[in-house]
């Protein structure tokens, strides 16, 4: 039986396998795009907030730095610098973002105050206000665009491939009124 005017062909098999896939790696794409813009922006947020209260609760102590990391090309990853401080008899050390005078490239520093969560000893922000959670993956502005554009690029796909023979006719439909 033949298909009466302006009815849509019946998709083959093959067509309606490839559509899905395209489903699938759209969503993917939104999804896990999302995913990392929301985890990257929650997990700075929380640091910003841990520096702000250790800031007014936290102990003062001076902490020695060293071996500072200045990357030195595209993907070398962040400078960094190793902190090593005392703290009621324990030594504490972690590795944070550096620069704004404390160590790294150009600063020979030997030493700063950070302030010393008392219930969490191992947990300090340092005077240039990086805490030692500074050096994670989900620390980076980068990461927010990266995880943007990827589930931008989801939505557009999404759109795309559902609602695109819509959209084509009614660009076709506009362009016979004109």
């Amino acid at each position: 039986m033949a298909r009466k005017r302006g009815e849509p062909a019946t998709p083959s098999p093959q067509n309606r396998r490839i559509r899905l896939q395209v489903i699938v790696m759209g969503a993917l794409f939104l999804l896990g795009g999302l995913g990392l813009l929301v985890a990257s922006v929650g997990y700075m947020w929380q640091l910003s907030e841990k520096g702000d209260r250790l800031r007014v609760d936290g102990v003062p102590v001076v902490a020695t730095l060293s071996d500072s990391y200045v990357g030195s090309g595209r993907g070398s990853g962040a400078d960094a610098v190793t902190v090593t401080y005392n703290y009621e008899g324990k030594q504490y050390q972690s590795r944070i973002r550096c620069g704004d005078g404390v160590g790294c490239e150009g600063q020979n520093t030997a030493e700063t105050t950070v302030w010393v969560d008392p219930a969490k000893p191992s947990d300090f922000v340092a005077a240039n206000g990086h805490t030692n959670g500074s050096l994670s993956f989900l620390n980076s502005w980068t990461r927010i665009v990266t995880g943007g554009i990827f589930a931008v690029g989801g939505a557009v796909l999404l759109v795309a491939i559902l609602y695109g023979d819509r959209l084509i006719a009614w660009s076709d439909a506009r362009k016979r009124r004109a």
